[in-house]
């Protein structure tokens, strides 16, 4: 009673297509509270550089730093902004997958036969925005896999209860 170990090639033109798949894109509220964020820094460097003008006299300083400061805000702002526009989650039959990226997209799909276990979190802004993240973990990692933000709280209970079923599947 010998088993035979085989390992018969797969036929790559039968893989699912991954690029095709649609993406369900995340609540606009982590966009708010991220650009709130924003506001807060971009805030207190303002006051940084008004606290600046008047221990200084250095001409043109205060002028550079105010257009330094005022471009890599307005750029962190629009990278958000595009950041937003390409986040988005796919739960399929067999996994889940996360696309992220606005410059580098990053596409991560994971099988839920290897998710070690799956959570919600909710930072105190998330909860002021009504907002949840779905982390799940596989196995050997020290952090998540996938971290998915801005999600309703209840749509966070309920892909974690589907993905959670779908793991009781697999055991039984």
């Amino acid at each position: 009673m010998e088993n035979q170990f085989t390992n018969a090639p797969v036929d790559i033109d039968s893989l699912p297509e991954y690029q095709e798949m649609t993406y369900t894109p995340v609540s606009i509220k982590r966009m708010y509270k991220v650009f709130l964020v924003l506001g807060i820094i971009s805030l207190l460097m303002f006051v940084g550089l008004y606290l600046l003008r008047e221990v200084t006299e250095v001409r043109g300083l205060i002028l550079g730093l105010s257009i330094v400061v005022i471009l890599i805000i307005g750029l962190l702002y629009f990278f958000q902004f595009m950041f937003q526009k390409n986040m988005g989650y796919a739960l399929r039959e067999h996994d889940i997958a996360f696309k992220r990226g606005f410059l580098f997209e990053k596409i991560t799909i994971i099988p839920f036969n290897r998710i070690q276990h799956i959570s919600t979190s909710e930072s105190m802004l998330d909860k002021f925005f009504k907002i949840s993240n779905l982390n799940i973990f596989t196995a050997g990692g020290s952090g998540s896999d996938i971290d998915i933000p801005g999600l309703s709280p209840e749509l966070a209970a309920k892909l974690k209860n589907k993905v959670a079923n779908h793991l009781s599947d697999i055991d039984e």
